[in-house]
């Protein structure tokens, strides 16, 4: 075939028998979500078949029976496991013991990371969204966008090859002073969309259709989607990314970045039965991402720089029929250079976790560890945080999350012990001392909590917080009770969570 490949070519693609790049998503306006998800879904595609691409009919049946067969088994697993998944009750526990406060003062150490990397503050009440988007999942919606507004008869320009109309990226929506609602084509958006030429190919080999993306003159496809009965599977390809971000780099006007780009990463769901599904994500080749502004060394201070080893990240496995759940989290060792004024280095040895859940059986935790090595935060080279999980127990542990519906409990236990040690230098990082920081969290034993109660019970061990200044912090023994509260500090203008050990109510 004579197009432009992005990363490999028939040869290596008889060896990998598939392939994608990356592409840069640019948003021409603000489509629906249903919409993204519909050009996402189609988005893929195979290199060097020789059979007859299937004709716009039999498109529209596969996309109909198999996308609606996977997509639909994948609803009903994740129904029927429902129960099986521990949800945000199930660490009410966790967080009634370490502060419900958002402060650095309250143990909140992921949001802490997070707030240094992004510049923002989090909420009160945590991570998720408290405004997420409300427009349901509609598989027959999706098919239905798919069937009738893209793989038309109309659109297809021959040889497996269809146009994607222009209305469905650039039509907007105003509405008037007297409230009608008027629909129109986006000049910028128009001009971008005849510059990026968006086509997407359609190949069948074997039982898999495959849909790709065409971008630019030469109609590059860096992103492959794979679609069979009981599959849909994405693989995105950086290494030879190049031509694809050059592409729409210039159809907005703009000159390609400086980047460098390798690695490859596939998801992939599957349907391994009736209402039972399993969902991946594998780096098949170790990433490694460099961007900077044009003509700055891309492995110097003013580069941002992102790498991480191979392997299988993550994996989710729900059965419906049984209402079990699996997942697994492994990460490999991953770094992350931010430049700037602050130039932050976050060297993340791994971080890995595997849980087991049934309906009405408790949660089993394992493998909960942050890599073989120190996890460290680094500002303009200088160490600024560092974490340590288990440092002399193997740098991991295990938990089980219990719930007693009828007591109205719940109880985590820890195997052998849960030891988290925290050093932070403000001075390093250039934010202001809080009341005092965390230096330690120590638990033997477990916890048992209810919401009834604002108390969190010591069961089997010990449990301790140790602080800098060393006032602040506790130990609690078995069969003591640890309550915590926020309160306000005049000095500092600050919130700090305070912890009371003492008889349980």
């Amino acid at each position: 075939m004579s197009r432009q490949s992005l990363a490999i070519d028939r040869q290596s693609w008889r060896r990998d028998h598939w392939h994608a790049g990356w592409i840069v998503s640019t948003v021409m306006h603000t489509p629906s979500p249903r919409i993204l998800l519909a050009l996402s879904l189609i988005s893929a595609g195979l290199f060097g078949c020789d059979e007859a691409p299937p004709p716009p009919s039999e498109v529209r049946s596969r996309l109909t029976e198999d996308l609606g067969h996977v997509l639909r088994e994948a609803a009903a697993a994740g129904e029927g496991t429902a129960a099986a998944m521990p949800g945000a009750a199930s660490f009410s526990v966790l967080e009634r013991a370490l502060g419900q406060g958002d402060t650095a003062t309250s143990f909140r150490l992921a949001r802490d990371l997070a707030a240094r990397f992004s510049g923002t503050t989090t909420t009160r009440h945590g991570l998720v969204p408290t405004d997420p988007v409300e427009e349901g999942f509609d598989t027959d919606a999706i098919i239905e966008q798919l069937t009738l507004t893209i793989f038309t008869d109309a659109n297809h320009l021959g040889g497996g090859v269809y146009q994607v109309p222009v209305e469905l990226v650039c039509e907007t929506t105003d509405i008037d002073e007297d409230g009608t609602a008027i629909t129109s084509l986006d000049p910028d958006c128009v001009t971008a969309y005849g510059n990026i030429q968006p086509r997407i190919r359609v190949e069948e080999d074997g039982d898999d259709l495959a849909f790709a993306i065409q971008l630019g003159a030469g109609h590059d496809e860096p992103l492959i989607f794979t679609l069979s009965h009981t599959s849909l599977a994405m693989t995105v390809d950086l290494d030879g990314a190049e031509a694809a971000i050059e592409a729409v780099a210039t159809a907005f006007g703009e000159a390609a970045p400086n980047a460098r780009l390798e690695g490859r990463f596939t998801g992939r769901l599957e349907i391994l039965g009736t209402a039972h599904a399993r969902v991946s994500l594998t780096v098949d080749r170790a990433i490694a991402v460099a961007v900077a502004d044009a003509g700055v060394d891309l492995d110097g201070s003013d580069a941002f720089r992102l790498a991480t080893g191979a392997g299988q990240i993550a994996r989710t496995e729900l059965d419906g029929n049984a209402a079990t759940a699996s997942a697994s989290l492994d990460v490999k060792a991953t770094t992350l250079h931010i430049p700037g004024l602050d130039g932050m280095d976050l060297d993340l040895p791994g971080a890995s976790l595997t849980m087991t859940g049934a309906a009405g059986q408790p949660v089993q935790l394992t493998n909960i560890g942050l890599g073989g090595s120190t996890t460290t935060l680094s500002k303009n080279g200088a160490l600024g945080m560092s974490i340590d999980l288990n440092p002399n127990d193997g740098r991991s542990f295990a938990a089980t999350i219990t719930a007693d519906e009828v007591a109205g409990t719940e109880t985590i236990t820890v195997t052998p012990k849960l030891d988290l040690r925290i050093f932070t230098d403000h001075a390093v990082l250039g934010d202001p001392a809080p009341v005092y920081d965390v230096t330690r969290v120590q638990l033997t034993g477990g916890l048992r909590g209810s919401d009834a109660s604002d108390q969190v019970e010591v069961i089997g061990g010990a449990f301790s917080i140790a602080t800098n200044p060393a006032s602040y912090g506790f130990a609690a023994t078995a069969g003591q009770c640890v309550s915590s509260t926020e309160t306000f500090d005049s000095t500092s203008d600050d919130y700090y969570t305070q912890w009371t050990v003492g008889i349980c109510n």
